[in-house]
């Protein structure tokens, strides 16, 4: 049995298993949650709005939506192309900022 968890774990770390998307918005909907006032959220809720986030931020990179809940899937679709591009290149910005004072530039 270990010898197959160890076999799975090394399959799952290959190279290029994580494609560029992918870690854009997760480096992205990292910042996201580090320095955005959520306010009186509850947790749940607040994992939900990041998670939504990192969504949108993969369907304007990739195209695709199969992953979206359906309020997502409804803000992505109302989306016109200019809005999508301005939200991929926002999210290239915040996957390279380290401080919130980087990540909230990146709105200007």
């Amino acid at each position: 049995m270990r010898t197959f968890v160890l076999i799975a774990s090394l399959a799952a770390c290959k190279p290029g298993g994580v494609s560029s998307a992918q870690e854009v918005c997760a480096k992205a909907s990292a910042m996201f949650d580090k320095c955005e006032d959520f306010g009186s959220a509850a947790p749940l809720e607040r994992e939900l709005m990041v998670d939504r986030w990192r969504g949108l931020c993969r369907a304007v990179f990739t195209g695709e939506t199969k992953q979206l809940m359906p309020n997502a899937l409804e803000l992505y679709n109302a989306l016109d192309e200019g809005s999508r591009a301005g939200l991929k290149i926002q999210a290239e910005c915040t996957s390279k900022a380290s401080t919130c004072l980087a990540y909230h530039a990146c709105d200007q």
